[in-house]
């Protein structure tokens, strides 16, 4: 039997132990990502209170206290409106942050909590509008840029999606003070329009920033602002909507000239009809659009109906390829599938009924359903023009729209045929409609005494949007449409649309 000596055990084990420190040395590991929330810090000092420590006008202050103030970004540079630069607020105020670089959406975008180490950093001013910024600039008051290699270590990142609520304001009552409370906030005023002169302009110039005058309903020109807009800006070159209603965006001054700056043109919601007129520029029967919100999916089942339209759906009757209906009704009472008359109706449900459900029944269902029977009325039947609009804030941040819902054939006694088509749009009140591919190819809708029957209750249609429609910043109008008149004799079929379905990544 051979022998190992002390030596070779000794050599062994060295070999062995030399082994086992190389394996450990040459283990990878990775930095796990940093977790979501606050980064271990808290504000020692309010935006009001860091404003405060400008005393001087047009004069630099350097910071050298060790505090750190907290903010919920309310601007940042998506849209192009804001240039390397972005702005936060708390509860007491707001103030601009300079910062070298492009993007800092994805580090900084709306709604995300920071907390910014103000040691080292400048306040000055510009127009009179406080900013904070990376050092002293050339210009009398004014600070320059953070460098990209010093914004990790002054900026710490938070949470996201922070709620950011809008402060409703009177336009005469605020100032252009250097310490006015709500420079740098967002704020919303309701009832404004575009003047007369701009309502044919674009929101900027070719190669200029445009200055737009927003003004209020019978209100004096001190309530007046000035939407100011950069000619970089991605909605620089769209048309001013013309119509009244609810304005939001970032309050700032320039000298003596009150000025609003739009995060994008979601912030101008002007559907309604102008001061003074009967006519508007936008969404009729509802309130004005439909925020997707964040979580996926976004439902809506029409129970509400005895009270109004869902928010951001309206209804026509006179629909085209190049116009959208702007003064059609809906009827809030419950009517029975087989009544006649104009107009969009409140009916039950085919989901929870059966065919043959009674009157009684029908109006005592909680499932309920938005539909039309279209009569041979011109201007107001719907054969052809019927149609029904869901009207999307916007679409920032969300690709693949995915759309489904049930249509419904809801009298079965009819034999005419309607075929309905799905169509997207843009913009405020858009011109050109794109038809949109569904499952199933074709959406008819008769009787069972048709020649081609519908099953009675219908079926689920289902709809990839096209990729235009996605990480829009503008209306995006989705909307079933009547587009030919209805095929056959005799009477017109009762579509009813129900739980509609939008997802998204």
């Amino acid at each position: 039997m051979n022998r190992l000596s002390f030596q070779h055990l000794l050599a062994f084990g060295s070999a062995l132990l030399l082994s086992a420190l190389v394996l450990v040395s040459c283990k990878r590991t990775y930095d796990a990502p940093p977790p979501a929330g606050r980064p271990g810090l808290a504000a020692n000092i309010t935006i009001r209170d860091l404003k405060a420590l400008s005393q001087i006008p047009y004069g630099v202050v350097a910071i050298s206290e060790d505090l750190v103030v907290r903010g919920i970004v309310n601007m940042d540079d998506k849209s192009g409106n804001y240039y390397q630069q972005i702005s936060i607020q708390d509860t007491t105020g707001g103030i601009i942050l300079r910062l070298a670089g492009s993007n800092l959406n994805t580090s900084y975008p709306v709604g995300r909590e920071v907390f910014v180490r103000l040691k080292g950093l400048y306040l000055g001013e510009y127009g009179g509008m406080i900013q904070l910024g990376g050092g002293a600039d050339s210009i009398d008051g004014g600070v320059t840029m953070l460098s990209p290699v010093l914004q990790d270590q002054h900026i710490y990142k938070g949470a996201l999606n922070q709620p950011l609520v809008p402060r409703v304001v009177n336009v005469a009552q605020l100032t252009t003070t250097r310490f006015e409370p709500l420079a740098n906030m967002l704020i919303e005023i309701q009832n404004y329009e575009f003047g007369n002169s701009d309502t044919a302009r674009n929101y900027a110039d070719i190669g200029a920033s445009g200055n737009r005058v927003a003004r209020g309903c019978g209100l004096p020109s001190a309530a007046n602002i000035t939407v100011r807009t950069s000619n970089y800006a991605n909605f620089a070159t769209r048309n001013l909507p013309n119509g009244n209603g609810t304005l939001r965006g970032i309050y700032s001054f320039f000298g003596s000239t009150k000025q609003l700056t739009l995060r994008d043109t979601a912030d101008v919601m002007f559907y309604g009809p102008r001061c003074g007129t009967g006519t508007g520029g936008g969404p009729i029967g509802s309130t004005p659009t439909l925020d997707l919100g964040t979580t996926s999916p976004y439902t809506i089942n029409f129970n509400s109906l005895a009270t109004g339209l869902p928010n951001g759906v309206r209804v026509g009757t006179t629909s085209t390829g190049s116009t959208n209906d702007t003064a059609a009704t809906f009827v809030t009472t419950a009517t029975a599938w087989s009544a006649t008359g104009l107009n969009w109706k409140n009916y039950a449900s085919a989901i929870s009924l059966t065919q043959g459900a009674t009157s009684v029944e029908q109006d005592g269902s909680p499932n309920r359903a938005l539909g039309i029977r279209q009569t041979s009325t011109v201007g107001a039947g719907g054969d052809p023009g019927a149609s029904v609009s869901f009207i999307l804030a916007n679409t920032s941040g969300k690709s693949n729209l995915q759309m489904q819902f049930s249509l419904q054939s809801l009298d079965p006694s009819v034999t005419r045929t309607t075929t309905w088509t799905l169509e997207y749009a843009l913009g405020n009140n858009p011109t050109t409609w794109t038809a949109v591919t569904t499952n199933p190819a074709t959406l008819p809708i008769t009787g069972t005494a048709g020649s081609n029957p519908t099953p009675w209750g219908g079926y689920t249609v289902s709809a990839v949007l096209p990729a235009a429609v996605s990480n829009q910043n503008q209306l995006v109008w989705i909307r079933l449409v009547a587009r030919s008149a209805t095929n056959g004799s005799g009477s017109r079929p009762v579509t009813a649309i129900d739980d509609v379905r939008f997802s998204w990544n």
